[in-house]
């Protein structure tokens, strides 16, 4: 039976225990040179060198990772690997879910001799989109919805590998060949049978990620995704109606919010409801902003034109976070021109007593609840109620936003894009506003043409 060993420089916790039940010692090293001579330590039995051991069948690799916020507590994981190449793989997946899972991020400590390996690879990538170990000039603001997604594609492109009897633990970043995007193809198709513009997104995903390999570890050759090509898709534009939306305010009570959720453990009960699901309805109609910006409405967003309310000035955040730390500030804001719909729904949130005030304009009493919070429960909850309207139809909360561009494009001859202008009020209104512009939709912009 060939002994295991562990290097010099060994991977961060790494050990080697034998499993014999009257042994069961642990050794941090397996060899190093004292006096010019090599030296090895002992086994506990025999008291003799460890390569003598008679229970070398009975060795095995272990991880300790010490446990964030105590002195010396330790996580131990006994590794099933027999090679430590594969070990030290197994080993940065333990303390990467282990961190994760704790504190809900990655560990940062990677062997890098190994990271050309697929799965330390797609972890250290993981890592780079959280920003650790990320120079700050290279940092971009990511959602944790975006990242999940990511580690999402990532872990089904490993299932199609383990399908074809592929190790994702033992293939490197170098041996991805076209045939194993082939067998993703194939697995995202057939197997999961995913729509075209899933089957797009997760080929896209893949695709960022071995280019971000290719360049990170100066893999040689081409990107094995190059050549995948898209999937025809139907571009889902149903908009809202007047009939429907009346309707979904209608029915938005508590009595109507019950639904029934399910964990890993149990189902449960919860009630969508909540007193402010309607007013952030109505916004996102008369304003088509996405969830995060209706959420960060503040009243002293809104700006005037001849002493009047006229609109409505907000980071564009998902182009921000696109365009990293560095170049944010270059980012056009978005501008929301105050109709009359939008001018009715600001007074009934209390206009008159908020003028200038940072307040938000939707739940300002909000201590206990966080932004993605909100967002998550207006999205759950415009299906949820939409659901019950039974149309034949499947809108989801971003209709509205289609709604209110289709109406505003009319509105505006075509001229929607200059509404989304640049930088701060005095080169906003200087440079960049077209009052016309925005009169022009104040005046004609008629959502359902009330």
């Amino acid at each position: 039976m060939k002994r295991k060993k562990l290097p010099k420089q060994k991977g961060k916790g790494m050990t080697i225990l034998c499993m014999e039940t009257t042994c069961k010692k642990e050794f941090s090293w397996t060899h190093k040179i004292v006096n010019e001579k090599i030296t090895q330590p002992t086994c506990k039995l025999s008291g003799k060198k460890i390569s003598t051991c008679k229970h070398l069948s009975k060795h095995r690799y272990r991880v300790r990772v010490h446990i964030p916020g105590t002195s010396k507590r330790l996580a131990r994981k006994i590794l099933n690997s027999t090679t430590y190449e594969m070990a030290l793989i197994e080993a940065i997946e333990f303390r990467t879910e282990f961190m994760e899972d704790l504190t809900g991020q990655t560990s940062s400590t990677h062997e890098k001799v190994y990271l050309n390996y697929l799965v330390a690879a797609q972890i250290e990538y993981l890592n780079f989109l959280r920003n650790i170990n990320v120079p700050e000039h290279e940092r971009k603001n990511r959602t944790e919805k975006h990242i999940k997604e990511q580690k999402k594609c990532l872990k089904l492109f490993n299932e199609s590998l383990t399908k074809n009897k592929v190790n994702k633990r033992t293939i490197t970043l170098e041996k991805i060949t076209p045939q194993h995007v082939g067998y993703f193809h194939s697995y995202l198709i057939n197997d999961l049978e995913y729509a075209n513009s899933t089957y797009n997104k997760k080929m896209s995903s893949l695709s960022t990620f071995f280019g971000w390999a290719i360049d990170k570890y100066s893999v040689e050759g081409k990107n094995p995704f190059t050549k995948v090509q898209n999937r025809s898709s139907f571009v889902d534009k149903d908009s809202i109606t007047k009939k429907e939306f009346d309707s979904l305010l209608n029915i938005i009570k508590p009595e109507n919010g019950t639904v029934t959720s399910k964990s890993k453990k149990r189902a449960f009960q919860r009630n969508l409801y909540r007193p402010y699901l309607k007013d952030a309805l109505r916004l996102a109609l008369h304003t088509g902003g996405r969830r995060e910006e209706i959420v960060a409405l503040r009243w002293n967003m809104i700006k005037e034109l001849d002493n009047k309310p006229a609109f409505i000035h907000i980071n564009n955040f998902k182009v921000e976070r696109m365009a990293g730390e560095a170049t944010k500030d270059k980012v056009k804001p978005k501008i929301f021109p105050i109709t009359a719909g939008l001018m009715q729904i600001l007074n009934d949130l209390g206009y008159k007593n908020n003028i200038n005030s940072s307040n938000y304009i939707l739940c300002p009493d909000r201590d206990d609840l966080s932004t993605a919070t909100i967002m998550d429960l207006i999205s759950k909850g415009f299906n949820h109620y939409y659901k019950q309207l039974n149309t034949g139809r499947r809108l989801l909360f971003k209709c509205l936003r289609k709604t209110y561009l289709t109406y505003l494009d009319i509105a505006v001859n075509g001229d929607t894009k200059t509404l989304s202008s640049h930088s701060t009020d005095d080169i906003l209104k200087k440079h960049y506003i077209d009052e016309k512009i925005v009169s022009s939709a104040v005046k004609n912009l008629n959502i359902f043409e009330e």
